[in-house]
């Protein structure tokens, strides 16, 4: 059993802004303190990283010099000795002597011809010693420090080779050190390195917080606020609503929750500000807001605009919603402020921005019939027509995609039973999200994309130019806001006709009657394209207001009578006597006058005998028809010699 529409208090929800500041701030805060603490930390870790290469370089280099200082006590143990047995003995013990030091795992000095003449290891002792490092040492005098090269040692360990200068020669003299005493003493230092980082990186962030941390917190507190309160009436703004109707809209979605919107507008607020000033009209607002202040619990009001207020109505239909809006228009006419109000209710599948517009719609309706009202959109569902956010981007995809379809319906000379041309009939696709080209128009109109569109409609029309046969005639409909815009002088049409090969001669442009936006620049433009070789179509006339100021400022070389004054002229006298007076006003200006809407052979006789009542010196009435009775639309264009007999049999 649906729920009834609840008005009871709801939970009150106390100064509904703070809490999102605090915790924004606080927020803020953390993500400050983060920002502090990983700078720190990446200079802490790129400077332990650092120092360690740097260490472990510099232990080497010490290393390094403390064996060049070992290779030359060799040569003073050579001068010293007074024979060179005795030399080499001293040599010996030299090298046993170092190779027992901490850390030392082999010493060895390599005569010129890469004999190993002393040794740590006593075993090693007149072996070929064929390390290419080794080799350097006698042949160039290079030095080596750096890694154990040799493949069958430990590739962790650490190893020297300098070239010592004795008397028979070049020697070579390599040390090998393990690598885990020189880690250990790496390890300790890097240790000692981090602790100092992270001491640092705390107490910097404490002094930071302190000196100036605490100042940045509360201005970004401060600044949250502003930004989120309206200056004149401290009622929460825009970007605040914003905010709200996301949480709100999802969380009623979430939990199956009734949610309502009123958009306030205050009445002839412009004329006050005129008349009375910007201070009256402030002091109007801040009445306003005060009201708005003092909402049922649970409700929260906005200052969106100017003279523009919202108010969301959590947990609220529509009874409720119309209950909540009289009573805060009787408050806000106490405190001598008019205003109109719309009011919507979410519906499933409804986006934020749809519900914001169904109120507005509602609102406006309002403001039509004098203000100072209440309107919700179910009163006016079925008049008025809202863009959906799925629609508008299902236009937007459309216009990126150029996804249409042409198809083209002939137009017979009724007379003659010749084809006379065809109309181009581009239809959004099937899978774009639109379904017909009238939804396609409608909100293209509303986002002001309509020329775009219409040049995309010409564009696919155009691919199908080369098959039209000769003499027929390609009529496009070109919408009044198109017109209205191509008043700059755009030749986007022209363009586009003689980039498909045909003659603007053979193109008929055709523009609705039922047209109410500015009718000069539409006629200018028509004017242009008259001029640059089009010819001009006339169509739905019978159904608008407009048709006879048209054909008597710019005239038409076709008239279409709308397909409901046809229909109706059978068997109603006040539509035949219009199709009539329509039809002889046409013919008298020299157009050409189509009838549309014939769907069966009752009907084409209809037309072709409508001419009988009339004196017999009168033209004829009526000279080209088109419908569903005399050809559906076809992605074929008819060929050539096409008999109107042929297609009326087809479609029977």
């Amino acid at each position: 059993m649906p729920r009834p529409p609840s008005t009871a208090p709801a939970p009150r929800r106390r100064r509904a802004g703070r809490p999102r500041v605090r915790s924004s701030t606080f927020a803020f805060t953390v993500r400050l303190s983060v920002a502090i603490a990983a700078t720190f930390a990446m200079l802490g870790i790129a400077g332990y990283l650092m120092m360690g290469d740097q260490l472990r370089r510099r232990v080497l280099d010490t290393y390094a010099a403390e064996h060049r200082a070992d290779a030359e006590t060799f040569l003073a143990a050579e001068v010293r000795s007074a024979s060179g047995f005795a030399g080499d003995r001293e040599i010996r013990e030299l090298i046993a002597a170092m190779a027992a030091r901490p850390g030392v795992t082999e010493a060895v000095l390599v005569g010129p011809g890469g004999v190993v003449q002393a040794s740590s290891d006593p075993a090693a002792v007149g072996r070929r010693d064929v390390d290419p490092r080794i080799a350097a040492a006698l042949r160039h005098g290079r030095t080596y420090v750096g890694r154990e090269a040799d493949s069958r040692a430990d590739r962790r360990d650490f190893e020297f080779v300098m070239p010592v200068e004795l008397r028979d020669g070049r020697h070579a003299f390599e040390v090998t050190r393990d690598h885990a005493l020189l880690d250990d003493q790496l390890r300790d230092v890097r240790r000692a390195v981090m602790l100092l980082v992270v001491v640092g990186l705390l107490g910097a962030t404490l002094v930071f917080y302190v000196v100036g941390g605490r100042a940045l917190v509360r201005s970004h507190r401060i600044a949250l606020r502003r930004a989120s309160r309206d200056g004149l009436t401290d009622l929460p703004n825009q970007r605040a609503f914003r905010e709200d109707l996301e949480r709100e809209l999802q969380s009623a979605q979430r939990h199956g929750d009734r949610l309502s919107v009123a958009t306030i507008d205050l009445d002839d607020f412009k004329l006050l500000n005129d008349r009375h000033g910007h201070a009256h009209g402030d002091a109007v607002l801040r009445r306003a807001a005060t009201v708005l202040r003092h909402l049922r619990a649970g409700d929260r009001a906005y200052r969106i605009g100017g003279d523009e207020f919202v108010v969301l109505l959590a947990r609220t239909g529509a009874d409720g919603a119309r209950t909540a809006a009289a009573r805060l228009s009787g408050a806000l006419r106490d405190a001598g402020v008019a205003a109109s109000i719309g009011l919507s209710e979410l519906r499933p599948g409804h986006e934020a921005e749809t519900l914001l517009a169904e109120a507005d719609a509602a609102l406006y309706e309002g403001k039509r019939h004098g203000g100072d009202g209440i309107v919700h959109f179910d009163d006016i569902r079925d008049r008025v027509a809202v863009t959906r956010p799925d629609e508008v981007r299902a236009l937007h995809r459309l216009l990126d995609d150029g996804a249409l379809t042409t198809a083209f319906q002939p137009i017979w000379n009724l007379a003659a039973g010749t084809l006379l041309g065809v109309e181009a009939l581009t239809r959004p696709a099937p899978d774009s999200g639109l379904s017909n080209p009238a939804q396609a128009f409608d909100v293209a109109e509303q986002v002001g994309r309509v020329r775009e569109l219409d040049a995309l409609c010409v564009q696919s029309a155009m691919r199908a130019a080369g098959d039209l046969p000769p003499e027929a005639l390609l009529f496009l409909n070109i919408a009044p806001q198109t017109l209205d815009l191509d008043e700059d002088g755009e030749d986007w049409l022209l363009r586009a006709v003689r980039d498909a090969g045909l003659d603007p001669a053979r193109v008929v442009i055709e523009v609705t009657e039922r047209f109410g936006g500015r009718t000069a620049s539409v006629l200018a433009s028509l004017r242009r394209l008259r001029a640059q070789g089009f010819r001009l179509a006339l169509d739905d006339v019978g159904a608008g207001n407009s048709g006879l100021e048209m054909l008597r400022e710019v005239g038409a070389d076709f008239v279409k009578l709308d397909r409901s004054i046809v229909v109706g002229a059978q068997e109603q006298s006040n539509a035949r006597a219009v199709l009539l007076a329509m039809a002889t006003f046409a013919r008298q200006t020299g157009a050409y006058v189509i009838a549309e809407g014939i769907e069966d052979d009752a009907l084409l006789e209809f037309v072709r005998t409508i001419d009988d009542a009339l004196p017999r010196e009168a033209a004829t009435m009526i000279q080209g028809g088109q419908g569903y009775g005399l050809g559906r639309p076809s992605a074929i264009v008819p060929a050539a010699g096409a008999s109107l007999a042929d297609h009326a049999a087809a479609v029977a």
